[in-house]
C-alpha cells in the first residue's frame, strides 16, 4: 500500500487534504507529494548505476581472464592477498573476494556521492578505470603469448 506523505514535514495526507497538509499547513498539490512505500525497500535510486554497470563487467572479466591464466595457461596469480585467498580456500572463495571488493567500492561511491555528487561520480569512474587495467594486460599477455 502506497502512502501520500507531504514533502515538508513528511506527514500523512489524505484525498480529502490536497489542498494543504494537516501537520504543518504547507499548501500541497498531487504533483508535490511523493509515494512513500513502508519497508526496507524504501531506498533512493543508486546515483551511478552505468559506472556500476561497467565495473561489475570489468570485474567479472578479470575473474574470467583469471581462471583462463590458472587453468588453461599454467600461469600463477600476481595479486599476492588474491593469491593467497586462491591457495587457502580455493578458487570460488577468491571470486567471493573479488565481488565483496565490488559491493564495498559501490557502497564507498554512494557514500561519497551522497556527500558530494561530483566526488562520488568521480570515484565510480576511477574504479571502472582501475579495474579495467589488469583485464587489458591480462588480454593483451594472453594474445602475445598465445
Amino acid at each position: 500500500m502506497t502512502v501520500k506523505r507531504c514533502v515538508g514535514c513528511s506527514g500523512r495526507i489524505k484525498p480529502k487534504d490536497m489542498g494543504a497538509c494537516p501537520k504543518c499547513g504547507r499548501e500541497v498539490t498531487p504533483a508535490d507529494a511523493f509515494l512513500k512505500q513502508p519497508g526496507w525497500w524504501l531506498m533512493p535510486e543508486m546515483r551511478y548505476q552505468n559506472a556500476y554497470v561497467w565495473l561489475v563487467l570489468v570485474s567479472s572479466l578479470d575473474v574470467m581472464l583469471t581462471i583462463i591464466v590458472l587453468v588453461a595457461k599454467g600461469g600463477f596469480e600476481v595479486n599476492p592477498v588474491a593469491a593467497a585467498v586462491i591457495d587457502t580456500h580455493g578458487f570460488g572463495w577468491a571470486i567471493v573476494f573479488k565481488f565483496a571488493i565490488v559491493v564495498l567500492v559501490v557502497l564507498i561511491c554512494e557514500v561519497v556521492g551522497r556527500m558530494h555528487d561530483r566526488s562520488g561520480r568521480k570515484l565510480a569512474k576511477a574504479a571502472v578505470v582501475i579495474n579495467s587495467m589488469p583485464v587489458v594486460y591480462t588480454f593483451a599477455l594472453l594474445l602475445l603469448v598465445g
